[in-house]
């Protein structure tokens, strides 16, 4: 897990990604593996992130989590298949 800055705004987000390996079965058929929880926040004007895991963080409420839930579903409808 990344070491996430004290005193900085950070969203959360629900993400799946694709390993990369050719055999894989999970990325092959699917949207990856996941979802896993990441951490997005500035540093000056640059945009960082950093992984968190499949467990939900503590800082993350129940309906944020909704929300974050919503918003991967709503991108895995849009991706053609």
């Amino acid at each position: 897990m990344t070491q996430l800055p004290a005193g900085q705004h950070i969203t959360y987000q629900l993400q799946y990604r694709k390993c990369g390996k050719p055999t894989c079965g999970t990325c092959k058929m699917g949207s990856g593996h996941g979802p896993y929880w990441y951490a997005y926040w500035r540093e000056g004007a640059r945009l960082r992130s950093g992984y968190i895991g499949k467990v939900q963080p503590e800082a993350v409420s129940a309906r944020e989590a909704e929300c974050a839930e919503v918003r991967l579903a709503l991108a895995l409808a849009a991706v053609p298949a």
